[in-house]
């Protein structure tokens, strides 16, 4: 019981300083250390019987209060995944393409819908296709 009256006082306090407007992510770290996160544009966050709901209108998030260790609002894009130009890529014949199974992909085809790693020019990127 403490623990939620000390997370819904942080939470107001958080509130009176900042706007999750200014940040495009609000992060959760849990006590097993990991971290989930969802984008900050509508949010809303509702408590009942000790789960914290938090949803943007596309996304919801359901912790457990008890195995939350921090939140914080950052910057930081949750996916890991950011934009990148990929006609500034200058593909190499060292360039590899890789599903996440890890199975190369042919070069020269089109690549169909999902999330590749991409190895060129000595540096790897993660990249997402949308059709």
């Amino acid at each position: 019981m403490k623990r939620k009256l000390y997370i819904l006082c942080l939470l107001a306090t958080l509130s009176t300083g900042m706007r999750a407007a200014d940040y495009s992510c609000l992060l959760f770290t849990l006590s097993d250390g990991t971290v989930q996160g969802i984008t900050s544009t509508d949010l809303n966050m509702t408590f009942a019987d000790g789960i914290l709901t938090v949803t943007n209108g596309t996304n919801t998030l359901e912790l457990n209060v008890a195995s939350l260790a921090k939140m914080e609002f950052t910057d930081d894009d949750p996916t890991g995944i950011s934009s990148i130009d990929l006609d500034s890529l200058e593909p190499t014949e060292a360039t590899a393409i890789y599903d996440l199974s890890g199975r190369q992909m042919p070069q020269g085809r089109k690549l169909p819908q999902g999330t590749y790693i991409i190895k060129t020019n000595g540096m790897t990127i993660k990249v997402q296709i949308r059709k």
